[in-house]
């Protein structure tokens, strides 16, 4: 057998190994999860369920494992979130080697910066916007009927806001990663800034679609971090050749 074909063997043997790591962890974490199901069921609905009945409301299940199921998906993706710092960390050390200085550097300043981005744009959707949403919606439709809302909807929508506000919250990472690898510069975005402005009233009605309040709430902070990520593409444009800044 050639060198190359037992580097290649090793390089596979190595990612083998970071897998089963991986795997190892996210099993521990869920197992961990699952068995306290109903504490992070509690924690992640306490305001949502506190609205639902000072609305005169509960939360209710329609089948007889409906609240389980939602309750356990919660606490999987819950594990599955937590695991996530690991599982990039591993995924680093196996690129590791193959890299530059200066692309470990990014590396390492943007995987971190990433998930601090999804972390704040999750935590802005749980303490700010569902909050609101909830409230607006139950005060909106006054005593029409008795808010009865399934558990699986609570946590489906709960999650579906979290996931895309953390989501759009690594726009500034994207730009920045799209600038360095020369896909877009800061003078072709400055002529984009308009159609943003746009685009981030529009995600507020696709997320928030029955509260105009709701919607400014998600479109302004999507602006902003549109300006937050022209700085950073000007920072990947420092060093380039006036060409192709």
């Amino acid at each position: 057998m050639t060198d190359e074909a037992m580097s290649v063997l090793e390089h596979l043997g190595e990612l083998k190994r970071r897998l089963v790591r991986i795997a190892i962890v996210m099993a521990v974490l869920i197992g961990v999860a699952l068995a306290n199901f109903s504490r992070i069921f509690e924690w992640f609905t306490a305001e949502a369920k506190r609205l639902i009945l000072d609305a005169g409301g509960e939360i209710i299940q329609l089948t007889l494992t409906e609240a389980w199921v939602a309750a356990a998906k919660l606490a999987i993706m819950v594990a599955l979130t937590v695991s996530l710092p690991y599982t990039l960390w591993e995924f680093a050390q196996f690129f590791k080697p193959g890299m530059k200085a200066s692309e470990r550097k990014y590396i390492y300043m943007l995987v971190p910066g990433a998930l601090v981005m999804f972390a704040t744009g999750a935590a802005f959707a749980y303490l700010v916007l569902i909050p609101r949403l909830f409230e607006f919606m139950l005060r909106f439709q006054g005593k029409l009927a008795v808010p009865q809302i399934t558990a699986a909807s609570v946590i489906s929508l709960m999650m579906g806001i979290i996931f895309w506000l953390g989501l759009i919250f690594e726009i500034p990472i994207i730009m920045f990663l799209l600038a360095k690898i020369g896909l877009v510069n800061s003078r072709w975005l400055k002529t984009k800034r308009r159609w943003m402005v746009l685009i981030a009233f529009i995600f507020g009605a696709i997320v928030t679609p029955t509260d105009p309040i709701s919607q400014v709430i998600v479109a302004i902070p999507v602006m902003m971090l549109f300006e937050i990520g022209m700085l950073l593409v000007r920072i990947a444009e420092r060093g380039q050749p006036e060409d192709e800044a």
